[in-house]
């Protein structure tokens, strides 16, 4: 379904067009009426052969009203940019296209109303005004039709060429967009009460769809509710599909609960943010952007004053292209891919003028320094349309914290298919990693980077302390890289271990052949593997085995760690430690129990082990370190196939034994 913009100078005759075209009043407040100028947004359809219900959305003309005018123009397919002939082209007028090409709109027409006022010369002299106006724009070739809204003819031709030409464009936006594997998204620009139904809201829908029953998130107030009753052009609905306008009547809302600048999302679809990357353009007549400039920044609907950084470090001129950061003083719902309008602020001579716009880049991005040649390069990325390069660019942006599935999706215009097949592509080709749970995708390099400090790190620890057997995974992690999810972390000092640079030492690392220096005496020693060899799975922590030895802990914790150090320990948690058989026994047990189960709970381990949660927990975490199991989002795990194979091989009788 289409969706029109009619646009143009105040008392071009906007209001009067789609009176003529549909029979519809679209002024509709009473001081409309009174003043003769639309205010607020108005909205019509008209009914098209092959293409059905098209709607018209009535901008208002005024200067003081832009920001309604952005508003009414996000999402829509087209523009008919209203120019009177007998006048020409006016400064909202201009306006208009200039926020349009901002926003990304890419097909319209010119109307050129009023022609019953004007001769064949004044006729010729708009069409030579719009041609200037148009040239370098969207609507440079585009169709001019004349119109007197007077003329009854003139109507009928006119409703003729937009049959047609709405016929043409549907078959385009057809081949243009591709919203609907994305999650549902629509900026209210209205929002009002019924009388038994309660709070209804309306905008414009550019992506997804929505169905009654449904959950919607309101951001930014990340508020949600149901959907009662829908309706798309003025008919209702089960389910509806963007694009098109859509009014949406939601139970238990107020007013308040959803005021107009708010955007309706499937749940957890849209980032809320005050910071975000974007392409900025600075309009011709502009004077030329400084590198630091406050601005009002217009998101769909919604308004927010900010600060607006130029990443290169260079000030833009008028007519040219940047990578910015822009930063709000509240946050606003920013969807990637979303037009945006730059505005004079209030501290600024130029308050309210339109001054530039462009796309979103990044909607949730890290702050970044002027000059970095990485950051552009990235974003440089992300602006193609390309896949495979806005995925790049989105994982190189992470800074070597990588991104979710999740994460890429709200970063990429990629539709989710394309984005998975991409995904396995630079996969397959070992341009990116996945690791960790959930998992990330991380940049080979960034990979690297984690596994040469790694290295660097455990060598520094043995150094160190010489009479520890190794440095802790999870000491590594904090000190290392706080930023990774700690299981990609895991993962990456697995991925040491298997190439042979690092050893496992329970939960430590150590470079293979590291001994540790003896630095407990031989007789604590021995006593501290007695007293844990007595209390079996639930021994008691270092203090407390101090208690019993009246010993020092410092000399309790050396002993633990020699003995770990000769193999006769393991160290399963901070402070639980076991000896090495007690801990080989209760893994053959766990095997025996649980080698033929699909998967079994942390309940069904506590039963065959007979511990407390103290114990079980870091117990059960610790089988998942030494990969004999695995654990799953639920919460159950099972026992990983290639221990199940060595276990089953070990329990086989030797050879030539019947």
């Amino acid at each position: 379904m289409l969706t029109l913009g009619i646009a143009g100078h105040v008392d071009h005759g906007k209001t009067a067009l789609v009176r003529a075209l549909t029979g519809m009043e679209t002024d509709r407040l009473p001081e409309e009426q009174r003043r003769g100028i639309s205010i607020e947004l108005g909205f019509a359809w008209l009914d098209v052969a092959d293409v059905g219900r098209v709607a018209l959305i009535d901008m208002p003309g005024h200067e003081r009203f832009v920001r309604r005018m952005i508003a009414g123009a996000v999402g829509v397919d087209a523009l008919l940019l209203v120019v009177a002939a007998d006048e020409g082209v006016m400064p909202q007028g201009r306006e208009h296209l200039g926020v349009a090409q901002l926003l990304g709109i890419r097909h319209g027409a010119v109307v050129l109303t009023k022609t019953d006022l004007c001769d064949a010369d004044m006729l010729a002299m708009a069409r030579d005004d719009v041609a200037q106006l148009t040239a370098g724009t969207f609507l440079a070739a585009a169709p001019v039709w004349p119109v007197s809204v007077r003329q009854p003819e003139s109507v009928a031709a006119l409703q003729a060429e937009l049959a047609a030409f709405c016929q043409q464009l549907q078959v385009v936006r057809r081949a243009e967009l591709d919203v609907a594997g994305r999650p549902f998204r629509l900026a209210v620009d209205r929002s009002f009460t019924l009388k038994g139904r309660g709070t209804v809201v309306a905008g414009t829908a550019v992506a997804g769809q929505v169905e009654l029953e449904q959950m919607l998130e309101v951001l930014p107030q990340q508020t949600q509710f149901r959907v009662r009753a829908l309706e798309r052009h003025g008919a209702a609905q089960p389910r509806v599909q963007a694009p098109g306008r859509v009014a949406l009547n939601l139970a238990g809302a107020t007013l308040e609960d959803v005021p107009v600048g708010s955007v309706l999302v499937a749940p957890g679809a849209v980032a809320v943010s005050d910071r975000f990357d974007v392409q900025l353009t600075l309009l011709p007549h502009c004077k030329p952007l400084p590198v630091r400039r406050r601005a009002a920044i217009q998101l769909g609907t919604a308004l927010s004053e900010g600060a607006i950084v130029l990443l290169d470090g260079q000030p833009l001129l008028p007519g040219q292209t940047a990578l910015a950061q822009i930063r709000l003083d509240a946050p606003l719902p920013v969807a990637v891919g979303e037009g945006f309008v730059v505005r004079g602020s209030r501290v600024d001579p130029r308050f309210g003028q339109t001054l530039g716009g462009g796309r979103v880049l990044h909607p949730q991005p890290q702050r970044h320094k002027l000059h970095d040649l990485k950051v552009l390069a990235a974003l440089t990325q992300l602006a193609q349309p390309d896949a495979e390069a806005q995925v790049l660019g989105a994982v190189a942006l992470a800074h070597g914290r990588g991104m979710t599935d999740e994460a890429l999706l709200r970063t990429c215009t990629a539709p989710p298919g394309l984005l998975q097949k991409t995904l396995k592509s630079l996969a397959d080709r070992k341009l990116l990693q996945r690791l960790g749970t959930p998992p990330r995708w991380l940049q080979p390099q960034d990979v690297q980077d984690v596994s040469a400090a790694l290295l660097a790190a455990v060598r520094q620890f043995h150094k160190a302390q010489p009479g520890r057997a190794g440095a802790e995974v999870a000491d590594l992690h904090r000190q290392l890289a706080p930023w990774l999810d700690a299981s990609a972390f895991a993962q990456i000092a697995a991925l040491v271990v298997r190439q042979g640079q690092l050893a496992t030492v329970a939960t430590a690392l150590s470079v293979p052949g590291f001994v540790a220096k003896a630095t407990a005496a031989p007789e604590l020693v021995a006593r501290l593997e007695a007293l844990l060899a007595a209390q079996g799975l639930g021994p008691e922590t270092p203090p407390q085995l101090a208690e019993v030895l009246q010993a020092d802990v410092k000399a309790v914790l050396a002993g633990l760690q020699a003995a770990q150090a000769a193999g006769r320990l393991v160290r399963v948690a901070e402070d639980y430690w076991l000896p090495t058989a007690v801990a080989d026994a209760a893994r053959d047990r766990v095997l025996a129990a649980f080698a033929d189960a699909p998967q079994f709970s942390t309940g069904a381990l506590k039963e065959v082990l007979g511990l407390t949660r103290k114990h079980l927990i870091p117990f059960a975490e610790y089988l998942d370190s030494e990969r004999l199991t695995v654990r799953d989002p639920a919460g159950n795990r099972r026992i990983r196939e290639r221990a199940r194979e060595a276990w089953l091989a070990r329990q086989a009788p030797p050879e030539g034994v019947a």
